[in-house]
């Protein structure tokens, strides 16, 4: 392996690494010496490859710097809707909450972010705008029951998914993927208009 190869390697152990502590134990609490013995390091050998905590942590946090992709195509009346989409919008994400730890991580370098007095994060801007986005589509489709608004139903998956997020019980949010489902089955009926839970609304637009 030439010396390029194991900088990248090296490099992305080291981002495994820090996304473990920080998702761990959040910014505040996490150790560049414990970063540095997961990866078999020395502190000078990181600071070779990122040169603060900071850095490590802007770098991670990039990685919701992503639009989400759009959901596959289904004929599912109801899955192929717009308030669908959104459902598989959240569920996604949380997938990749469970299964990526540096996702994981950022997302709760993001959060601890816009918990400070001061706080202008942005970091969940992308999937907080797709679910708006999509809750307009429904709104316009006329799949929300009267008098929900696209801001109120955007706002609550948000709120449900960064609720859910807070209090998972491991550091590795397992299972957040299904309690996100859980929690759509218990407001779908409470959301979707009747006409789209019948089947009978017109197509989406």
């Amino acid at each position: 392996m030439g010396k390029q190869a194991r900088s990248r390697v090296t490099y992305a152990r080291i981002l495994d690494a820090a996304a473990t502590e920080f998702a761990r134990h959040g910014y505040a609490n996490a150790s560049l010496q414990e970063i540095a013995l997961r990866t078999g390091l020395t502190k000078g050998a990181l600071y070779g490859h990122f040169a603060s905590k900071e850095h490590l942590a802007e770098t991670l946090v990039r990685r919701l710097d992503v639009k989400p992709p759009d959901p596959q195509p289904t004929a599912d009346p109801l899955n192929a809707s717009a308030l669908g989409q959104l459902r598989d919008l959240t569920c996604d994400f949380a997938t990749r909450i469970e299964t990526d730890i540096q996702v994981n991580a950022a997302v709760r370098l993001a959060v601890d972010a816009a918990q400070k007095p001061d706080a202008r994060s942005e970091s969940l801007h992308h999937i907080a705008g797709r679910a708006l986005e999509l809750a307009d589509r429904a709104e316009d489709n006329y799949e929300l029951e009267p008098p929900l608004t696209a801001e109120v139903v955007a706002d609550l998956m948000m709120t449900m998914l960064v609720g859910a997020y807070c209090t998972a019980t491991t550091a590795d949010r397992r299972n957040l993927s299904a309690r996100i489902e859980r929690m759509w089955d218990a407001v779908m009926p409470a959301i979707a208009a009747w006409r789209l839970r019948s089947g009978r609304c017109p197509p989406p637009r």
